[in-house]
């Protein structure tokens, strides 16, 4: 089928573009057009045209709590095991972040110093960031940056400023937390002793 045939948007290529990748397109993103690209979506005919559109590729256009995001159908396990793997991760991001006295969640602003400043100063949250598996860094900074690095390539968060290297949280942080609230912890073993381990609900 030709894209003419389904009055597509002109901003389809750019929407694919981000979504395919595996990236959210959040309704209080700034950069490459965000906000557009949100309003663009969740125009009622334009949703119902680029979800026909999409499906027909294989795509299917998932709505959130003020964002879209891809999924595939028909996914295969192995592909639902390495999302699995990729939010792990983030369990122990979500904890830190959920335990500094400035919380951080949706819309919220700061800076990779403030957050390694506050963490210098509470070993509980200096070991929390201790042992969040990133790659090896020689200060709390760095460390920090890292994380926030990861969460801007996954579309959690949008560098604001580069000079005093402030960022923002997008609304697809809720979608994060959505999925890091779903994966149950349980505790069971054969022999009657507990364990910890991860289920996906």
């Amino acid at each position: 089928m030709e894209e003419n045939s389904f009055n597509l948007p002109k901003q389809t290529h750019d929407i694919f573009a981000v979504m395919a990748r595996g990236n959210f397109i959040s309704s209080n993103g700034t950069k490459d057009n965000m906000g557009r690209l949100y309003d663009i979506i969740n125009n009622p005919e334009n949703f119902d045209r680029l979800q026909a559109y999409f499906n027909v590729i294989r795509y299917n256009i998932e709505r959130g709590n003020n964002y879209f995001y891809f999924s595939k159908l028909n996914e295969p396990n192995s592909e639902l095991e390495k999302k699995l793997e990729r939010f792990e991760k983030y369990i122990d991001i979500i904890d830190l972040f959920a335990s500094m006295d400035n919380k951080i969640t949706i819309g919220t602003r700061f800076r990779p110093s403030e957050i390694a400043e506050e963490c210098n100063a509470n070993v509980r949250l200096k070991q929390k960031l201790q042992k969040i598996p990133l790659y090896r860094s020689e200060t709390l900074h760095n460390k920090v940056r890292e994380i926030c690095d990861l969460m801007s390539r996954d579309s959690f968060l949008e560098m604001e400023d580069e000079q005093t290297e402030s960022y923002k949280v997008l609304d697809s942080y809720t979608y994060l937390l959505d999925v890091i609230n779903s994966i149950a912890i349980y505790e069971e073993t054969g022999n009657g002793e507990e364990t910890q381990g991860i289920i996906y609900n």
